[in-house]
């Protein structure tokens, strides 16, 4: 059930940093698939995050000058011969009743409405994302206002996304939120061990992805956070693949980067297992240096510390490691200053994580990395990877290997998300025999 109080909070917190700006915001687009039929539809996210609106062709308007209707929500009128096909629509009325805004109204009126709002504020906030008609709409306006009030003053100073001050408030999750991802990592969680229970030599990529993604869908989640990554041997070594179409041979390392969307929310996971349930020596000496880096960096993990510090922990970690079991050479101060490492280690330790797999938020502040809060939300990924073309030993070639769990900073230091899956070399052979 909707807690429109949560939805207001944050819109009176946008009120608060905006002054005397307003904020015209345009829901999501539907996007064709093919010919005449849509994708699923997913919500903005800032819009989903100000407003709690769900369906497509909406706008909102947030003016506090507005002091009768700060909040206007701007949704598709009830019309019952397109409903029988697309399913029923609140009336205005009950739309105000459920998203406690302060009027509803057609979305044919919100291009009018929008040019009215701009002439009383000094900024004006919209969501600039993919919808390009919207935003070339709103340059339009905003130029046309400053024509009209240009001789008595006032009007917009310009245009400005609205990410530059949501951005920074979905950074903080609150309780509401970590709920809900919470419940994206459990049902993810569930899934990968449900994978690797199920997997077997000769199965294709695309059957353990219909394992992990009919559990997200039974238990209540829309489907998958993103495109699900299963990729055997040398295909794991692709830090994207997609395709998922390849079939797995005995002795193939199996990364599994696949999870959930919850009500919005976006949980984040990868493991990587033999696709026999054994680890060769091999596989297993890759493996413990990044499990090893993994584990320090999360423990790591805590209010006053930086991201980037965090990164350069994993770093140091991972190229030490590599040179342990032969894979680089030099010293690890010689590695990171030559870059070497990149060539198999070449992203970064994490990355932000709510209602987007990559969430929004600065990782600089001031040209500083930013500072660990609790409530922020992230993840830690390191990974090496050594793909069938490498000029590393022989029997390092086609071994990738990720590792990835969902992590909040909390008061004392931080909460693993999802813990529940998983990842010590022991574990993952026990629960593979099992399967």
């Amino acid at each position: 059930m909707l807690n429109s109080d949560i939805y207001n909070r944050r819109r009176q917190n946008l009120i608060n940093l905006m002054g005397k700006g307003v904020a015209i915001l345009k829901g999501a687009p539907e996007q064709i698939r093919t010919n005449d039929t849509e994708y699923p539809y997913r919500q903005d996210s800032d819009f989903f995050y100000l407003t709690g609106y769900t369906e497509p062709g909406a706008a909102c308007i947030i003016d506090p000058s507005n002091k009768e209707n700060p909040f206007t929500l701007f949704v598709l009128p009830q019309d019952p011969k397109k409903e029988v096909w697309t399913g029923w629509r609140l009336s205005f009325e009950d739309t105000v009743e459920k998203y406690k805004a302060d009027q509803a109204l057609d979305i044919a009126e919100f291009e009018t409405a929008a040019l009215a709002a701009m002439k009383t504020s000094s900024k004006v906030y919209t969501n600039l994302n993919h919808d390009k008609v919207h935003q070339y709409k709103m340059l339009d306006h905003v130029g046309q206002v400053r024509k009209e009030v240009q001789r008595t003053g006032g009007g917009p100073e310009g245009l400005e996304s609205v990410g530059s001050l949501t951005h920074g408030m979905r950074l903080i999750k609150d309780e509401h939120e970590l709920e809900l991802m919470q419940k994206a990592a459990d049902i993810s969680a569930d899934a990968h061990s449900k994978a690797m229970e199920a997997c077997s030599p000769g199965m294709y990529e695309y059957q353990l992805q219909a394992v992990l993604e009919s559990h997200f869908v039974h238990e209540g989640s829309a489907g998958p956070a993103y495109t699900s990554i299963v990729g055997a041997g040398d295909n794991a070594t692709v830090l994207h693949y997609i395709k998922n179409r390849d079939q797995i041979v005995d002795g193939d390392m199996i990364l599994i980067d696949a999870a959930a969307e919850y009500d919005m929310y976006a949980a984040d996971i990868t493991r990587t297992f033999p696709a026999n349930g054994k680890f060769s020596e091999a596989q297993k000496a890759i493996y413990e240096v990044v499990l090893k880096a993994q584990k320090a960096v999360i423990e790591a993990s805590k209010p006053g510390v930086t991201f980037q510090e965090l990164h350069d922990m994993d770093l140091r970690l991972l190229v030490e490691g590599m040179i342990e079991i032969g894979l680089l050479k030099g010293t690890a101060d010689e590695v990171i200053q030559n870059e070497s490492y990149q060539d198999y280690f070449m992203h970064k330790t994490g990355h932000w994580l709510g209602l987007d797999v990559h969430d929004m938020g600065n990782y600089m502040a001031d040209g500083e990395s930013i500072v660990l809060k609790p409530g922020m939300a992230f993840t830690v990924e390191p990974g090496i990877y050594v793909n069938s073309k490498s000029k590393a030993p022989e029997k390092f070639r086609g071994i990738g290997i990720r590792i990835e769990d969902d992590i909040v900073i909390t008061e004392s230091g931080n909460k693993n998300l999802t813990a529940a899956v998983p990842k010590e070399i022991s574990e993952i052979e026990a629960l593979m025999k099992k399967g």
